[in-house]
């Protein structure tokens, strides 16, 4: 799709940079690209100043609304699930319910990762933080590619995750943003793939 850190525009939840990728037990959260070293939020839209050139927006879109694939031979194509969990999670806005984002994703997860990124997700501070600033953001050019220094099976896919994230104070984009996860991919018994935990740096 919580433990809050330093609230300035927006609330940044924590995170560690992901590099190449392993596929070890631990679970790092995910990283974005930046010209400085910085933490990817999980519920919330990172802290930034307003960005002084124009970005191109990314309207968030009212996930209510927002159709969501959910057919059968959706899940047979690990990239496909990757990539629309990625956009669930990444898709915020401030007038709905905390975690929402968390819940549409948890559709294209394993329960182990839905509880592992709700552990992270949004509390009550910075819910309201997000709904007093009326922050929200949308995701587009969302891949999906197989990780090179991972192993792949039939059942088991190591997929690295990005996107172009932009960011909206009360409908204004201010920051446009790269996030990047490495996420492993299982396929299940009724043959379906979902994600699952985040996968270490090498």
């Amino acid at each position: 799709m919580r433990a809050a850190s330093s609230v300035l525009l927006f609330v940044a939840l924590a995170g560690t940079a992901c590099g190449n990728t392993a596929p070890a037990g631990d679970t790092p959260p995910e990283t974005r690209s930046s010209a400085m070293t910085a933490r990817i939020p999980v519920g919330s839209a990172a802290p930034r100043t307003p960005a002084p050139a124009p970005l191109t927006p990314v309207p968030p879109l009212s996930s209510a609304g927002s159709p969501r694939p959910d057919g059968a031979a959706f899940f047979t194509d690990p990239a496909a699930v990757s990539t629309e969990w990625l956009r669930q999670w990444c898709t915020l806005d401030w007038r709905e319910p905390m975690n929402t984002n968390l819940d549409r994703a948890a559709r294209y997860q394993t329960p182990a990762a839905a509880k592992d990124d709700r552990r992270t997700g949004d509390n009550a501070d910075t819910y309201r933080s997000m709904r007093e600033q009326q922050l929200s953001s949308g995701c587009d050019e969302v891949t999906a590619t197989a990780s090179p220094e991972a192993p792949q099976s039939a059942d088991v896919a190591y997929l690295v995750l990005s996107a172009r994230r932009v960011n909206f104070s009360a409908g204004v984009a201010f920051e446009s943003e790269q996030v990047r996860s490495v996420r492993r991919v299982l396929r299940q018994a009724d043959g379906r793939w979902l994600v699952d935990i985040r996968v270490e740096a090498g």
